[in-house]
């Protein structure tokens, strides 16, 4: 930052007096667009369209029924998130890939492959506590922002200046790389555990026993020691599940409810 400002100056003394002055303005406009964080309309924004290229992607389930339920699993664990108030958006993808995705703004998705390596409601909630996490603690937009740091400010702040805020055009830029965050290169592996831990107190937070991540995990170890076709693009976008298992043990808790009964019911 310090060196964009260096830049500047000597750049400006060249210019008249006036010109000297509107330039360093811009210059500050576009040093604040290279760190401020994104709004929330500017989020939901991205969301909406990274959530557009997931579903041209995976086409959503028909089963209505099993998309009310995992809504309803998924606003109950929202609702002890840092972000409550957030339009929560959960929906099923119709493919047997395993997998769950996070889009900015709220956009939670899991596949129907992941629902068939679970076996209760509490797996499910701790499931999407870890979606949730990524939305609130924001990682792709982190990292995003941390990748294309300099060019997409740019972009920004010349948009502010024209006083429009984030076009349509940068929208779906910035989304492009959520989009390959997402699907291709994940984020890292920090962010990933985090996210675990963050789902599990959710879970727990909203009555869920949180132990059950076990067997998900688990499932997910045996997929990936078989080399499943549908375990490859989780397994090359997240931690190991024994690494991620090892992680969360300690903090997972017997007490709560499992609600297996339930979740048989529902997810016949």
């Amino acid at each position: 930052m310090k060196a964009l400002f260096t830049a500047l100056l000597v750049f400006a003394i060249a210019q008249p007096a006036l010109a000297q002055w509107d330039l360093l303005k811009k210059g500050a406009t576009m040093a604040r667009a290279m760190t401020r964080d994104f709004t929330e309309e500017e989020e939901v924004a991205i969301g909406r369209i990274v959530a557009a290229r997931v579903l041209a992607t995976y086409p959503l389930s028909e089963d209505k029924a099993m998309q009310r339920y995992v809504s309803l699993v998924g606003e109950t664990v929202a609702a002890y998130s840092d972000r409550p108030d957030l339009d929560w958006h959960f929906a099923i993808l119709d493919t047997p890939v395993v997998n769950a995705f996070s889009c900015p703004g709220g956009y939670i998705f899991i596949t129907e492959g992941a629902l068939a390596q679970i076996s209760s409601e509490a797996e499910l909630a701790v499931i999407l506590g870890h979606e949730i996490a990524h939305a609130t603690e924001k990682h792709i937009l982190k990292e995003v922002k941390r990748a294309n740091v300099v060019g997409e400010g740019m972009n920004i702040a010349q948009s502010e200046l024209g006083g429009g805020g984030m076009s349509d055009a940068l929208a779906r830029k910035v989304s492009d790389l959520a989009y390959q965050k997402l699907f291709n290169t994940g984020i890292g592996r920090k962010e990933e555990l985090a996210s675990d831990r963050i789902g599990v107190e959710l879970a727990a937070a909203a009555g869920y026993r949180s132990a059950a991540y076990v067997n998900f995990l688990e499932g997910l170890q045996a997929l990936a020691t078989a080399k499943s076709s549908s375990f490859e693009q989780l397994g090359s976008t997240h931690p190991g599940p024994d690494d991620r298992l090892n992680s969360i043990r300690p903090r997972l808790s017997d007490s709560g409810q499992l609600l297996a009964d339930r979740w048989e019911k529902r997810s016949r």
